[in-house]
C-alpha cells in the first residue's frame, strides 16, 4: 500500500514537471533584483485525527492543531544572489480523550541565500543552501526534532517561465539534500510549484511536496511525506496598499508512512517593495 501510494505521488510530481511552464512575482526561483525584497507573513493552521502507520494505512490518533505564524523574507543583494531568511512562533495543542495539552514556542529560525547559477534551455538553475535552528519540538516532526538541532539543507532550484493562452505561467522544481545533527536522519526533498497569472493582479499557486527520510530515527523507523498544496495570491489595490498581497490556500497530506496525516488553512500576507 506504501510503494503505491509513493508511486502515485511520484507519478504526479513527475506530471506537474512536465506541464509547468512567471509572472511578474519572480521569489523563489530567480534572483531579485538588488534592493528589492518581499516579506510573506504566513498564518497557518493544521489539524490532524490520523496518522500514516508505517505500512501506508491510517489509524486514529489524539486530535492535535497547530497554530503557526511565520515572516519568511528575501532580499536581493547582488545580480546574482538572494537572501533568504524566516522565523515561526506556533502553538500546538493535543487533545487526548478529553485531556488537552498545549504549548507555545518560537520553534525556527532559517537563514540562506539563493546563487544564480545561469540559464539553460530556457530554465534559470540555482544553488540554494539553508540552515535551521530549532528551537522547539513539534510534535508533528516525526524525528523528534529538539531545541538547539540544527538543519543544513543543500538544493537546487529549477525555474522556468512562459506564456501559455496569454496567461504568463511559470513552474519552479526544487530538489534538495537536508543534513540533519544529533542522530535525526537525514532527508530528500523535491518539491513543484506551478504558478499561473489568469488576469492582472491575481496569481493562482498548485505544488507538490514531497519529503523522505533518508534513514531511521532513534526508535528506528523511517519516514515519508506527500502533499498537494493550493492557493490563491491576489494583489491589493495599488492606490490603498502598493506592494502588498493577500493570500488564501490549504494543503493536504494525501500520502505518507509514519506521519500525520494533517490539513493545513493559510492566510499569507505578501509585501514586495
Amino acid at each position: 500500500m506504501q510503494k503505491l501510494s509513493s508511486c502515485r505521488a511520484a507519478i504526479l510530481s513527475a506530471a506537474l514537471a512536465v506541464l509547468l511552464g512567471t509572472s511578474d512575482a519572480q521569489a523563489g526561483g530567480w534572483p531579485l533584483e538588488p534592493g528589492t525584497g518581499e516579506v510573506i507573513v504566513s498564518f497557518t493552521r493544521l489539524s490532524a485525527d490520523e496518522r500514516f502507520e508505517s505500512d501506508g494505512t491510517k489509524r486514529w490518533t489524539s486530535h492535535y492543531t497547530k497554530l503557526e505564524v511565520s515572516p519568511y523574507a528575501e532580499y536581493g543583494l547582488t545580480n546574482w544572489l538572494t537572501l533568504i531568511g524566516e522565523a515561526a512562533w506556533s502553538r500546538q495543542e493535543t487533545n487526548f480523550f478529553g485531556t488537552e495539552y498545549a504549548d507555545e514556542d518560537f520553534t525556527r529560525l532559517k537563514a540562506g541565500g539563493r546563487i544564480s547559477l545561469g540559464d539553460w534551455q530556457e530554465t534559470r538553475f540555482s544553488f540554494q543552501p539553508i540552515t535551521t535552528l530549532h528551537l522547539a519540538s513539534t510534535s508533528d516532526d516525526p524525528s523528534a526534532t529538539k531545541s538547539g538541532d540544527v538543519d543544513l539543507e543543500l538544493g537546487l532550484v529549477l525555474a522556468r517561465s512562459d506564456t501559455v493562452w496569454n496567461m504568463q505561467m511559470f513552474s519552479v522544481q526544487e530538489i534538495a539534500w537536508n543534513y540533519r545533527d544529533h542522530g535525526r536522519p537525514a532527508e530528500a526533498r523535491a518539491d513543484v510549484t506551478l504558478g499561473v497569472k489568469p488576469w492582472a493582479g491575481t496569481m493562482l499557486l498548485l505544488k507538490s511536496l514531497n519529503t523522505t527520510a533518508l534513514g531511521s530515527t532513534g526508535v528506528g523507523d523511517s519516514y515519508t511525506a506527500n502533499k498537494l498544496a493550493v492557493s490563491c495570491v491576489q494583489a491589493l489595490p495599488e492606490e490603498f496598499a502598493p506592494g502588498v498581497s493577500l493570500e488564501v490556500g490549504m494543503e493536504q497530506t494525501i500520502a505518507g508512512q509514519n506521519t500525520v496525516d494533517g490539513t493545513t488553512w493559510r492566510l499569507g500576507l505578501w509585501y514586495r517593495f
